[in-house]
């Protein structure tokens, strides 16, 4: 079960059960999660993950700059964009409860999180942090 902060009201609510893309890039739909262990486990590169869904304001916002910053950065980082909504057995198994939410895997190991709006240059600088 997803929950987000709804900011006007300060409550916890339950996301919608369904799926409306706004963004045709979404590469991560439907995923199992042993499929996103592999993902994340078996890149010799660092796995950025974006948690997001149609429905989180703050998520529509980002959006566009992270895939901008996953095309930049794609020599030494892969990019997954998880709609919580398409994938909710990874949402409830990482216990996914605010979005948008960040997760940096450096060889196979979760090395970072972070839950809330972020600016393209701090999670640019987190990517570069860990490619060293």
């Amino acid at each position: 079960m997803v929950f987000a902060f709804h900011q006007s009201s300060n409550l916890l609510f339950k996301s919608p059960a369904f799926h409306t893309s706004h963004f045709e890039d979404d590469n991560d739909y439907g995923m199992t999660v042993e499929e996103f262990q592999k993902k994340v486990s078996v890149s010799n590169k660092i796995v950025l993950v974006f948690f997001h869904a149609d429905w989180c304001k703050p998520c529509i916002k980002l959006k566009p700059e992270i895939v901008a910053l996953g095309n930049e950065t794609k020599e030494y980082c892969e990019l997954l964009n998880i709609d919580t909504d398409a994938n909710p057995k990874i949402a409830e198994h990482f216990e996914i409860n605010s979005l948008p939410m960040f997760v940096i895997y450096k060889n196979g190991k979760k090395s970072w999180e972070n839950i809330g709006l972020l600016t393209k240059a701090q999670v640019k600088a987190k990517i570069d942090l860990f490619n060293k």
